[in-house]
């Protein structure tokens, strides 16, 4: 395990967290470890202070989506059965057959070389990028912004997107890209767009086929879904949270999808089946052990 991090929050060691990671693996497990030897300083006090203010760096750890994520993926994605609790969380979010034309049950989705990458980094889509240099206009209001965009005749204009967790089957192309929150909402602007709400924008990337290196290029557009994970609080309540709104307006009216990526000309309601929320406890339901935290507190 990395020295000093509580088999609570991640019970891997740090060669195993850092396959996970593509770009930047690094910089990545210096977090990890920071976060963890903050934490256990702050335990390890004679008299740790309970005032929020206090505790609230130290104890990052406790509410950061980073550890439940890597926790949660890399012990199913390790499970000897992980076809099997994959199947089922992916029956709960999306149905009992896969909203993907191409596969008839989620046994041949996953059946196959299953690679999970961490915090991956997908290029933005081009028609989204030629789309807001024509229409950048309407997209901001804010004075230096517009001139910064102006100025920015070569390069994009959004960069790349960091999806929490990929799941992909290298020997199908199948996909699961996954937008993790605890505490935080989604975000809902990028530089030069105002209205870029973060499951949008996470959907846009999942309608482009894998770039990069091999575990993230197999995946095809055709064969991704997008999912949330949260607590399942956030799922009983949705109207405390943006996404909550946003996922409800999805499924309900796919139509609105086309409000929120003008670029594209899907068929909105197939693309909002590709769209799914899970919770942590549903992955601590299908493999125990997966979510330890859970049961602290």
């Amino acid at each position: 395990m990395l020295d000093i991090i509580d088999t609570t929050y991640l019970p891997f060691d740090e060669g195993e967290l850092k396959d996970h990671f593509l770009r930047g693996a690094d910089e990545q497990l210096r977090h990890f470890r920071e976060s963890a030897r903050s934490y256990h300083e702050y335990l390890n006090t004679n008299n740790p202070p309970v005032r929020q203010d206090r505790a609230r760096g130290p104890c990052q750890i406790e509410k950061d989506e980073r550890f439940w994520t890597a926790t949660a993926f890399m012990k199913m994605i390790k499970a000897p059965n992980r076809v099997e609790v994959l199947g089922a969380l992916l029956s709960q979010a999306f149905g009992s057959r896969p909203p993907l034309g191409m596969f008839d049950d989620w046994q041949s989705c996953l059946t196959g070389d299953l690679q999970l990458t961490l915090e991956a980094s997908l290029p933005s889509p081009p028609s989204y990028c030629s789309w807001l240099r024509e229409n950048g206009s309407g997209q901001h209001f804010i004075p230096y912004v517009e001139r910064a965009r102006k100025c920015n005749t070569g390069g994009d204009l959004e960069g790349a997107t960091s999806v929490d967790a990929v799941i992909v089957n290298v020997d199908n192309g199948f996909a699961l890209l996954i937008e993790a929150k605890v505490l935080s909402d989604v975000s809902t602007t990028v530089s030069f767009d105002v209205f870029r709400n973060q499951i949008a924008r996470n959907m846009d990337v999942m309608l482009e086929d894998g770039q990069g290196p091999k575990r993230l290029a197999a995946r095809k557009a055709k064969h991704s879904l997008f999912a949330l994970l949260t607590p399942r609080c956030f799922q009983t309540r949705p109207h405390s949270r943006l996404y909550g709104f946003l996922y409800e307006e999805y499924k309900r009216d796919p139509t609105t999808l086309a409000r929120d990526l003008p670029h594209r000309d899907e068929n909105w309601p197939s693309l909002a089946r590709r769209l799914g929320w899970l919770t942590f406890e549903d992955v601590s339901e299908a493999l125990p052990g997966a979510c330890p935290w859970l049961k602290v507190g």
